[in-house]
Parts: C-alpha cells; sequence; structure tokens
C-alpha cells in the first residue's frame, strides 16, 4: 500500500511535479474517479476513508488530540481500483489557522466539489440542522461554485453524500436527509447569483444522499457492518445505489490529472474569499470568469479523452495512423478554438491566456502518449521491412537497414505534432541496435554455411584422393599400370546345343557353357554347321584400355 501524496500544502501550495502518482503516464487517457471528504477536524474522516477503500492517511491519536493531523489536501490510490483516487481534507475548523483558515477552507472546499465526482461532508449527528456549524460554512463555499456555473448555463453533476456520525437510532435516514436538504436549499437561496443562476435549482448540479453511521466504539460490529455497506456503494458496479457513475465523472484523464489539479487549485487560490456577505459580490465576477475558463476546459479534455482512447484502440490492432502529426495539429487548432469561443465574454485577458496555454499543456500530454504508441507500431513495421529485405540474397545488408530505418524516421516526423517538443531519437535507437543485432546474426548464419560447404568439399577430395590410391593398388597388384583390355570369345561345336562362351576383363576370366536351340541351322544347309570353325560358328571381341 503506497503512502498518501500531499498534493496541497498547509500554506496553500500544490505540489509542483508532472504526474502525483506512478502509474498516472501508463494509464494515460483513462479518466480518474475522484471522491473527497470534508468536514471539522477530528471528526474521523481519515478513520473513515481508511475503512471504506484501505488506504493509510494518518489518523488522531491521543497525542495528536486537537491538532489537525492531515495538513492541506492529501490523496491516495484505493489499492482495489487504480482509477479511484480518495482526497482526505484538512479540518474546516482547524485551531492553528484560526480566522486565516477561513478563506484557506472556502478555497478547498471549491476545488473539491469542482474536480470530485463524489463529496463525502462527514458531520455529528449533534451538527444536523445547526446552520451555524462548519459543515454548513462548506456547503456555502461549495455552493458558490456551482452558482458560477449556474451562471454560465450548466456543470456537471456532482453526488454529494451526507455522512452523519454517532446517530441516534430515533431518527430514520430519511428524516436526517430531509432536514439537511432543507438546510441546503436555504444555503442555496442565500448565495448571490446573475444570468441563467438566478432561476437554477440546486438540484440542477448537486445529487444527495445520506449514510447514516453508529459509534465507532459502542457499536463497533454494526459501524464495521456499515462501512462495508458504504465502501460496496463506491466498489461495487452491480450495487443499485452504485456511487461513481459516468453522469458524475469530470473526465479527467490520469495523465493529465496532475496539471489539471494545479491550474484548478491555483485558480481557486487566487480567486477565492472569505465567504461572508461583505465580499461574496466583489469576487463573484473573477470567481465567475475563472469557472467559465475552467468549464471549458473540462470539456474540451473530455473529448480529447475520447479521441485519444479511439486513436490508441486502432494502434493496438498494429494499424498505423496516416498523417498523425497533421490530425493532432488540427485536433489542438480545433479544442483551442472551442476554448477562444467559450471564453470569449470574459474581460480578463490575462487569465484566459494563461488558461489557454494550461489547456495546451494538457492536451499536447494526452497526444504524446499516442505518439508514443504510434512510434512502436512504426519501429514494427520497419523491422519486418528489414528482415524481408534481408531474405533476398540480391539486397545487400547495408541497403537493407537504410531502407528501413529512412522509413521510420520519414513517418515518425510525419507523426510529431507541428510546434511540440516531442522525439523519436530513443525509439530509433533502438531500432537501430535491433537491426544490428539481426545483421551480425545473419552474418554468422551465412559464414557458418560457407565453412560447412567447405568441409564438404575438402571431405569429397579427400574420399576421391582414396579411391585412386586404391586403383593405384589394384593395378599395381594384379601386373602393374600397362593399361587395361579386355577378351571374349563363343564357339559352337557343329550339329550340336552346345555354347561355349569365354572372357576376360579387369583381370578376371569367365568360361560360360549352355545348351542353346540353334535358331538359324535352317539358314545354313541341311548339316547345319560346315564342318570346321569358320565365320558362321565363331565369334571373337577384342579390347584394349591405354
Amino acid at each position: 500500500m503506497s503512502s498518501p501524496v500531499e498534493i496541497v500544502n498547509s500554506e496553500g501550495v500544490v505540489l509542483d511535479e508532472p504526474f502525483w502518482f506512478s502509474d498516472d503516464q501508463e494509464l494515460g487517457s483513462e479518466a480518474y474517479a475522484v471522491v473527497s471528504i470534508l468536514g471539522s477536524q477530528g471528526s474521523g474522516k481519515s478513520t473513515l476513508l481508511n475503512k471504506i477503500f484501505h488506504t493509510n492517511f494518518v489518523v488522531a491519536d491521543k497525542r495528536s488530540f486537537g491538532r489537525a493531523t492531515t495538513k492541506g489536501i492529501q490523496a491516495a490510490k484505493c489499492p482495489e481500483n487504480s482509477l479511484l483516487v480518495v482526497m482526505d481534507v484538512e479540518g474546516a475548523d482547524s485551531r492553528e489557522k484560526g480566522v486565516s483558515g477561513k478563506a484557506f477552507q472556502s478555497r478547498i472546499a471549491g476545488f473539491a466539489s469542482a474536480i470530485s465526482d463524489v463529496v463525502l461532508i462527514n458531520l455529528w449527528f449533534h451538527d444536523v440542522g445547526r446552520t451555524e456549524s462548519v459543515s454548513y460554512s462548506l456547503l456555502q463555499a461549495i455552493f458558490v461554485e456551482a452558482a458560477k456555473a449556474a451562471a454560465e448555463g450548466g456543470a456537471i453533476k456532482t453526488l454529494m453524500c451526507f455522512v452523519v456520525r454517532d446517530t441516534d437510532p430515533s431518527y430514520t435516514t430519511e428524516e436526517l436527509k430531509n432536514i439537511l436538504l432543507q438546510g441546503a436549499r436555504d444555503i442555496w437561496n442565500t448565495i448571490p447569483k446573475s444570468g441563467e443562476a438566478v432561476d437554477a435549482k440546486l438540484e440542477d448540479f448537486f445529487d444527495f444522499d445520506l449514510f447514516a453511521l453508529p459509534h465507532m466504539h459502542y457499536e463497533k460490529e454494526q459501524f464495521e457492518r456499515q462501512c462495508n455497506e458504504l465502501r460496496d456503494r463506491f466498489l461495487q458496479e452491480s450495487n443499485p445505489q452504485f456511487y461513481l457513475r459516468s453522469e458524475y465523472s469530470k473526465g479527467i484523464p490520469a495523465d493529465g490529472f496532475a496539471a489539471f489539479s494545479k491550474n484548478l487549485w491555483e485558480s481557486v487560490y487566487e480567486n477565492a474569499q472569505v465567504l461572508s456577505s461583505d465580499n461574496l459580490e466583489a469576487g463573484q465576477d473573477e470567481l465567475a470568469a475563472a469557472y467559465k475558463c475552467e468549464e471549458a476546459t473540462s470539456d474540451i479534455l473530455r473529448d480529447i479523452a475520447k479521441e485519444t482512447s479511439k486513436m490508441l484502440r486502432s494502434l493496438e490492432e498494429g494499424e498505423k495512423i496516416s498523417n498523425l502529426g497533421s490530425k493532432f495539429r488540427d485536433l489542438v487548432h480545433q479544442c483551442l478554438s472551442r476554448f477562444d469561443s467559450a471564453v470569449s465574454d470574459v474581460n480578463s485577458s490575462a487569465l484566459v491566456s494563461r488558461k489557454r496555454r494550461e489547456l495546451e499543456a494538457i492536451i499536447d500530454t494526452s497526444l504524446n502518449a499516442v505518439f508514443v504508441k504510434q512510434l512502436q507500431v512504426l519501429r514494427e513495421n520497419a523491422l519486418s521491412q528489414f528482415k524481408a529485405s534481408l531474405s533476398s540474397e540480391e539486397v545487400p545488408s547495408d541497403f537493407a537497414f537504410f531502407t528501413a530505418d529512412s522509413m521510420f524516421v520519414r513517418e515518425a516526423e510525419d507523426s510529431i505534432r507541428p510546434g511540440s517538443d516531442w522525439s523519436y531519437n530513443t525509439e530509433r535507437t533502438d531500432l537501430q541496435n535491433t537491426m544490428h543485432e539481426i545483421s551480425s546474426r545473419r552474418k554468422q548464419l551465412i559464414a557458418q554455411q560457407i565453412q560447412a560447404a567447405q568441409q564438404q568439399a575438402s571431405a569429397l577430395q579427400y574420399l576421391q584422393m582414396q579411391q585412386a590410391q586404391m586403383q593405384a593398388i589394384q593395378q599395381q597388384q594384379y601386373g602393374g599400370s600397362g593399361g587395361n583390355w579386355n577378351f571374349g570369345a563363343a564357339y559352337r561345336p557343329p550339329e550340336t546345343d552346345f555354347n561355349i562362351s569365354v572372357g576376360y576383363q579387369q583381370h578376371r576370366t569367365t568360361i560360360q557353357i549352355s545348351m542353346v536351340p540353334d535358331e538359324s541351322a535352317g539358314y545354313l544347309g541341311p548339316g547345319g554347321f560346315t564342318a570346321g570353325v569358320g565365320p558362321g560358328n565363331l565369334g571373337l571381341s577384342f579390347n584394349i584400355n591405354i
């Protein structure tokens, strides 16, 4: 289990790192689900998160009693879901911050409501209905952010779940929920509004739920059972009351989560004011401008996440995307144009300019993940061409290497987003090293084949020499080497069926006697063979090889 990350310290300084979690870049364009918890100091927020999500946030003990154990905002991953980020927020009534803590807590509340899918409001049972309690002041800060969204015509819904601690069993869940909802509506009605926000309802921006927990120590078994039930609402999609539904998702990609959160926090940090009747109206315009920028950014990033997911699925199938750099250029231009159109009526040019640069940086990070995947496909294609060229003996390995490397460079250059600082040097070096290794192995194989052929030729030459020596020995044994001669003769005695043949060949003599009827007797006269030895009854052959 990894340790929590301090994303905002107690002085309001946000963590300046490109990635907050080790797997942010690996998860790429997949969207995080975010759960935040707000409430008073010492109300058991950290303990509850550890129970539900198996995190390890620091919890209070006797030695830290009366002091804030959670400083600023701490974030951790749920071990069972790598796409679930849990944020533990410093207590709203921290004694160490005093009056200055009010401004800090208003910023935290605004930040939590803008980035979270689900906001847990952790409060004691005895604070239900007490409008002067810390929980109600947190609602006021959250609803100010919602009012800014209403002024611009809409926002993504957030689920707000009231977690009531140490409940009295004489009150039903529905009764407690009605009391809290009435108080929330009363606060919403006191928030200054303008434009379309005048007629906006609280339910346009929030869904509400309530979860009652008994005393953690005196009713331990029931407390554990209730925590498990609450846990299932976050982790079991089959649960009818599943909380992390798509309608609440802010669509923030994992690899852009740190950059987006930082920009959002700085916007809230710069523009939030202490929530009182004296200053709410004064900061409303600037806050509305900041919210409009964030709202436009959120919508654009959600669409970017969908587009990059589509591209990555195509690349997973091994098919390169042609003219990828041009597509990136057009996509970024389209997104920035949408942003410019959405914030065209914002008066703060400095704010718009900064937010535009930040948006482009986040988009660049998301598209870079697609570029890296494209390079992997191009590398495999170049290797396939290199191997195919080597299979032909007519193509030199150096020419095959140059052709494959040139193809990779050409297509990699075509995939770079114009104006970015992307590079393919690492992938090209890896490709070249692989091709060098393949060439080296091929040369070794050819050398082994040549060596084997030479050995075979030597063996054949040796056998021919042995055969020649054996023939020479035979010639010496049978009378030298004066030459080879053959002799053959056949004779049939007159008026008989006997045929006698004699032969001499390669120093061997053969004599054959056979009884064969004379089929040609009719041609030789009534007496058959003439008397004596003559051309009719004698055959001779004599061959001499020199």
